[in-house]
């Protein structure tokens, strides 16, 4: 008789790796405050339920015992839960795991396999196999089929490779299989694979900017469920964001932690970024990434993020990338952002309105500001000595047609006069007449 496979033949043991808790040590990451603790072993079963891949359902806990031992866990259909307390209200992480493996033994039906396996063709060769366009495919069948046994042998094969796999052409698809995986492979395999790979941040770093890469690690991010792996994750990650931002395939990793992430979480990043702003923001790359960021942030969480770009507003407001950042801040109408921005370039809109990029942003606050900002910012081009120059600028001519067009009663009429009075100048000019032309239109209307 040939040689059979067994359940404990080069089966990765991932209950050998540290406790979380010890993880985080050595990662030199903070551990997440535990105010209260649910008592562990909520379920006991028979170590023969579990002989050879089998699992016996009739011996699982029922969703009603999991909900009653999960003290205020709200468990869904998509095996995520939700806590009500934040992170300071988490039981420890054995407990977490404990739930999360009653959970899966409740949920799911695994195939009835035999007592024996027959040892796959590829048992020693699952990293070269990887490699290989069609054998890589085979893999990720098998990890479908979801037999824990030979995907204990493959993640006992990968687990020393997991980076070169992750930036291969073909490697990247087995191991985003692995974390998309549903049956067969638990919580515990999953975080330990993880970390793995979070470990070292320049390692980390290289794959978040590799083009295969870059897409495991947003893969990695969806279906990362234990808050414990996702606070140690942000703060690995917080050491390389700026870098990140500013790479063609980074920043998509840096928009995937801020649209998944908690509150709490995407404050340690956009913090991060807040630091850095200008330096992002006035990067090709990185005006895109901080937009985006912008766009996804949770309002509470982006406060620091929107007060460094407004006190940084006469310095972005001229930059070719960083008027942009400038502009969103705007358009997000925070009252408070954009009186800053107004205070912090006030006695400089004449300069400004003249300008390329910075027009854009001047044209913008005067569309979204209240008629006492508006007040202020018309008012000083109308003083200013240099004003006829701004009304025949071919960025300025643009600013005074906004400022007509946004500024009401008496502010409106005194400027429309005040342009009708440079009737000669502007008459025959290229960009002047338009300015002039709109000036008449609100004089006679």
């Amino acid at each position: 008789m040939g040689e059979q496979f067994s359940p404990s033949t080069s089966a990765i043991h991932f209950e050998n790796f540290l406790p979380m808790e010890e993880q985080l040590h050595s990662l030199q990451l903070p551990q997440p405050s535990i105010t209260h603790h649910v008592p562990r072993n909520l379920h006991q079963h028979n170590p023969s339920d579990y002989q050879h891949g089998l699992i016996h359902i009739n011996n699982a806990p029922t969703i009603e015992e999991i909900n009653s031992a999960l003290g205020g866990l709200c468990i869904n259909h998509r095996n995520t839960y939700s806590i009500g307390h934040g992170y300071g209200g988490l039981p420890r992480y054995e407990d977490y795991m404990t739930r999360e493996r009653a959970f899966v033994e409740a949920h799911t039906v695994p195939r009835m396999y035999g007592h024996v396996f027959p040892p796959p063709s590829w048992r020693g060769d699952v990293v070269s196999w990887a490699m290989d366009r069609f054998k890589c495919q085979n893999l990720q069948a098998v990890i479908e089929e979801g037999n824990p046994i030979y995907i204990q042998q493959i993640l006992s094969e990968v687990k020393d490779y997991l980076h070169l796999l992750m930036m291969h052409s073909f490697g990247n698809y087995l191991i985003q299989k692995i974390f998309q995986a549903r049956r067969g492979i638990t919580f515990e395999q999953v975080d330990s694979i993880i970390k793995l790979i979070i470990v070292d941040d320049q390692q980390l770093r290289q794959v978040c900017m590799n083009n295969h890469g870059t897409r495991v690690v947003q893969i990695m991010l969806e279906n990362m469920t234990c808050p414990y792996t996702k606070h140690a994750f942000v703060n690995i990650m917080k050491r390389i964001t700026v870098a990140l931002m500013k790479n063609v395939n980074g920043n998509y990793v840096i928009e995937k932690c801020v649209k998944l992430f908690p509150t709490e979480l995407q404050i340690i990043i956009l913090n991060e970024i807040a630091i850095n702003c200008v330096d992002i923001a006035t990067d090709k790359i990185g005006t895109s990434a901080i937009q985006k960021c912008l766009r996804h942030g949770n309002l509470f969480a982006l406060a620091l993020l929107v007060r460094e770009i407004s006190s940084n507003a006469m310095v972005l407001a001229e930059d070719p990338y960083g008027n942009y950042v400038l502009q969103v801040v705007i358009k997000m109408k925070y009252p408070s952002a954009n009186k800053w921005i107004i205070e912090k370039l006030c006695g400089k809109f004449v300069r400004l309105s003249v300008n390329m990029y910075a027009s854009n942003v001047v044209e913008d606050l005067l569309r979204v500001s209240n008629q006492n900002d508006v007040r202020v910012i018309v008012e000083e081009i109308m003083r200013s000595p240099n004003f006829l120059d701004v009304l025949q600028d071919r960025f300025g001519n643009y600013v005074a047609q906004r400022a007509l067009q946004y500024s009401q009663g008496h502010l409106c009429r005194q400027l429309a006069n005040l342009i009708n009075s440079y009737h000669k100048e502007l008459h025959s000019h290229i960009y002047g007449k338009n300015v002039l032309t709109m000036a008449k239109r609100y004089i006679e209307g």
